[in-house]
């Protein structure tokens, strides 16, 4: 039986790095701002009982995320920090080519391959021109990446649940604390450059750091509403400046 092959090598046609936040690790992030650039934090929550998807999902979820208290009860937060890109990445220079490149954030040298591992690869979900599918390097087969593209997917994959519990502490220490419901909307914040630096400088790696620290869920449907309601969550008054709300 013949392989699924699919080839790509990038054009360098720059635009991938614009018009996005680019997910970062902890230690990217702190790097990002340090070379003066901003960096958001989005903000989602989920429970096993409002859960829609597999149990596979869920686990690789729950992986990524911190239990936290909301209302009278529980809820699973993922906090994911990621460079501002909005107009374009700072780093791009103006022959489109990457002005940090040896330094690059993971996710940039795993592009365009998909770090979720339920998230199947899609040439049209792509923004690359044709060409750049048109190259003699394979990039996956079978859905599988190639071995140093699949050591780079496990090292991201990893840093997401080791910088999990950091991240989610970080957010108590700033204050953020309105989360939107998974797959619903994601709430966006874009904290102050100095203020995110000192508090990742002086992140302990522990959310229980925070034991009286209570999140709040905003959602705008209002059947999730009632049912997050009837589970006891705290919900968030919808209207605030301090976040994007941007639902899905």
């Amino acid at each position: 039986m013949q392989s699924n092959d699919v080839r790509f090598s990038c054009v360098g046609c720059g635009i991938c790095c614009k018009g996005r936040l680019i997910p970062l690790t902890l230690a990217e992030a702190q790097q990002w701002l340090t070379r003066g650039h901003d960096v958001a934090v989005i903000v989602e929550a989920f429970d096993e009982s409002n859960w829609p998807c597999s149990s596979e999902e869920f686990a690789h979820a729950r992986g990524r995320s911190v239990s936290v208290r909301c209302g009278g009860s529980r809820i699973n937060v993922i906090a994911v920090f990621a460079g501002k890109a909005l107009k374009q990445c700072p780093n791009l220079r103006t022959d489109n080519l990457c002005g940090i490149y040896e330094e690059r954030p993971l996710v940039c040298r795993i592009y365009p391959m998909e770090i979720n591992p339920f998230i199947p690869l899609r040439q049209d979900n792509k923004v690359c021109p044709p060409q750049a599918w048109e190259s003699n390097d394979i990039l996956c087969t079978d859905g599988r990446a190639n071995p140093a593209l699949e050591a780079l997917i496990n090292q991201s994959r990893q840093a997401d649940k080791s910088d999990a519990s950091s991240k989610v502490a970080i957010c108590a220490q700033l204050g953020l604390n309105v989360t939107s419901w998974k797959d619903n909307a994601l709430a966006v914040y874009f904290p102050h450059r100095t203020k995110l630096l000192e508090a990742i400088d002086s992140a302990k790696g522990d959310s229980e750091d925070y034991p009286d620290f209570e999140w709040q869920v905003r959602v705008d449907d209002p059947s999730l509403g009632e049912r997050l309601a009837m589970a006891n969550l705290a919900m968030a008054v919808n209207d605030s400046t301090d976040y994007i709300f941007h639902t899905l």
